[in-house]
């Protein structure tokens, strides 16, 4: 018995998030107005009424669902930009990467640009607090690693200073194609990524930064196994 109540609890514990899924599948696939909570519930194999439990309207449970993403994001995003090791410039090379893989590459960070742009005349406060408690603190945190290259001398000043936008342009740029042209975009990604990310450093980094950037790849290519 007690085992039974056990796992009724974790049951209980997992279904919001179970609820939060289903929405997204059917969100993105028939838009916030078309999708019914019946709808919800069949993918979440819970009843309506369940639902309701959990999430008073179809609206809140939209907010809900664009706001567990991005702030599950943004938190991933802090986490690696803590853990990462070496020069700015290789920092910044990682952020990138990253950014490409849960805004552009990945579909779940492409349907959120899509609701937003498609459902963000309906929902004025989600918008607004997408970019207070998302977008905003995204772009401090390269504003601040482009601000300490610029200080270690790695980086331009003149160009980390507004820089910020301009690096996250790109990967924006590619999850719009992605959702307008789908498997008709005729995209290599890892090409563009690693083209996006040369430039990128060829108009960032001075001549130390530079150097020292050659130095960590001789570094690391000599601690790599043959």
């Amino acid at each position: 018995m007690r085992n039974e109540m056990k796992e009724r609890a974790r049951r209980k514990a997992q279904r919001p998030g179970e609820i939060l899924e289903a929405a997204f599948d059917a969100f993105a696939e028939r838009g916030f107005a078309a999708t019914r909570m019946e709808d919800i519930a069949a993918r979440a194999g819970v009843t309506k009424g369940a639902i309701y439990f959990y999430f008073d309207t179809k609206e809140r449970l939209f907010e809900e669902m664009v706001e567990r993403y991005s702030q599950d994001t943004l938190a991933d995003a802090g986490a690696r930009l803590a853990a990462a090791r070496g020069s700015c410039a290789e920092r910044l090379s990682d952020f990138l990467d990253y950014m490409y893989a849960r805004c552009a590459c990945d579909r779940r960070g492409r349907e959120m640009i899509r609701f937003m742009v498609a459902e963000g005349k309906c929902f004025p406060q989600l918008v607004e607090r997408h970019y207070r408690n998302f977008f905003d603190p995204a772009m401090r945190m390269v504003s601040e690693l482009l601000a300490a290259g610029a200080a270690s001398g790695d980086f331009r000043p003149e160009v980390a200073q507004h820089g910020a936008e301009i690096l996250v342009a790109p990967s924006v740029f590619l999850s719009v194609m992605r959702l307008i042209f789908g498997a008709n975009l005729a995209i290599e990604e890892k090409a563009y990524i690693a083209g996006h990310i040369d430039l990128v450093l060829n108009g960032l980094l001075t001549p130390q930064g530079h150097a020292n950037l050659l130095e960590a790849k001789a570094c690391g290519a000599e601690r790599s196994p043959i």
